[in-house]
């Protein structure tokens, strides 16, 4: 009973001991990690910038947190209806500093945007929109200045396309839909605007 007594006596002690080894290194590590989340803490820039700027109040986000603006908003600064709501929307996409897409907003509704789909500095693609709907797409497939492919629609539904397929920047090309279904195309074959010929060239 007595050795029982010392070994239980000494099993206590071992456990104690191991204890204050123990917890000062625990402690370290929580203290380690915590001095880690605040550093990680620290390098996370707040991503909403506020302020006013030609009479609109300015808010700028950071979206991929890289310290740098990526989004910029611009709100109407007054009083009445039209009072802090939305005018332009600038987004630049592949965070290079520079804008890609430019939004106009009016009323609350958006209705135009314009696309730099290459990332030049120039606007390849117009949208343009009316009771939130789509009425007509502006492309500039050669990327020369052009819009040289016009999409129109009726009811959200694609209702004509004119196309300038030879580069002169004359459109050349028509097509008809009705219910978003092509009915009938046409070419104008010497240049005058006029359709020469429906159907295939």
């Amino acid at each position: 009973m007595k050795l029982a007594t010392r070994s239980f006596a000494l099993l206590l002690l071992l456990l104690v001991g191991a204890v204050f080894v123990v917890s000062p290194a625990l402690a370290q590590a929580k203290k380690q990690k915590n001095k880690k989340n605040k550093k990680q803490d620290d390098e996370i820039i707040d991503p909403v910038e506020e302020f006013e700027e030609g009479g609109f109040r300015k808010v700028n986000l950071d979206v991929n947190g890289d310290r740098n603006a990526d989004v910029f908003n611009y709100y109407r600064v007054g009083e009445g209806e039209e009072s802090n709501l939305l005018v332009r929307k600038e987004i630049d996409l592949n965070f290079d500093g520079k804008i890609d897409v430019i939004q106009i907003w009016e009323g609350g509704e958006m209705t135009r945007e314009e696309i730099d789909a290459d990332f030049d500095g120039r606007v390849d693609w117009k949208d343009y929109y009316d009771g939130g709907e789509r009425i007509r797409a502006e492309w500039d497939t050669r990327f020369d200045g052009f819009a040289d492919l016009v999409r129109y629609y009726d009811g959200g539904k694609l209702s004509r396309v004119e196309m300038d397929t030879t580069g002169d920047r004359k459109m050349d090309y028509w097509e008809y839909y009705q219910g978003g279904v092509m009915q009938r195309s046409g070419w104008d074959l010497n240049a005058d605007g006029k359709i020469d010929k429906w159907g295939e060239r």
